[in-house]
């Protein structure tokens, strides 16, 4: 896994190779931070502000990635939580992880894991039409990351292939 560390500057333009149709300004970063989304973890400071490591890009992305979709982010509050926890083992590409939503049921899962998908099983038994079930391959944006980081070009069908949005 890639040890390098990131400026918030650089970080923004990692994000904008993944997002370019997206504005991204530095205080977005700084919201970011102070609601939870992601803090910086890095060892080293840059003009006086720590730097962010991959793990801390990562949730970042998968939330642009959600709202790029039209994901409403108050259904999915938990999600870079639940990312950060998982964040060195998705970004050590051992196994697959997906995360999937319904209202305000989160799950993320792997391809080996017996767990029963949740939001799946509540999107199933829903009555109500209001709400959306939708799933993202955590991996495929990982891969993208790593692809922007290295100035490679970015897959652009990962996420609109894996983000599977089905009305409920």
């Amino acid at each position: 896994m890639v040890q390098a560390e990131y400026t918030a500057s650089e970080m923004r333009e990692i994000l904008r190779r993944l997002f370019p149709e997206r504005r991204l300004v530095l205080s977005q970063f700084t919201f970011f931070n102070h609601s939870g989304i992601t803090k910086p973890s890095g060892l080293s400071y840059k003009r006086g502000r720590r730097c962010f490591c991959l793990v801390d890009i990562l949730p970042i992305a998968v939330v642009l990635t959600l709202k790029e979709q039209g994901i409403p982010l108050k259904n999915a509050n938990r999600v870079p939580l639940l990312v950060q926890e998982k964040a060195q083992e998705i970004l050590s590409f051992n196994q697959t992880y997906r995360l999937t939503g319904f209202g305000s049921h989160l799950c993320l899962t792997t391809l080996a894991d017996p767990q029963p998908n949740i939001p799946l099983e509540y999107f199933l038994n829903e009555t109500k039409g209001d709400t959306l079930f939708w799933g993202l391959d955590l991996s495929a944006v990982a891969q993208n990351l790593l692809r922007a980081i290295n100035g490679e070009t970015i897959i652009s069908e990962a996420f609109v292939d894996d983000l599977e949005l089905v009305a409920a």
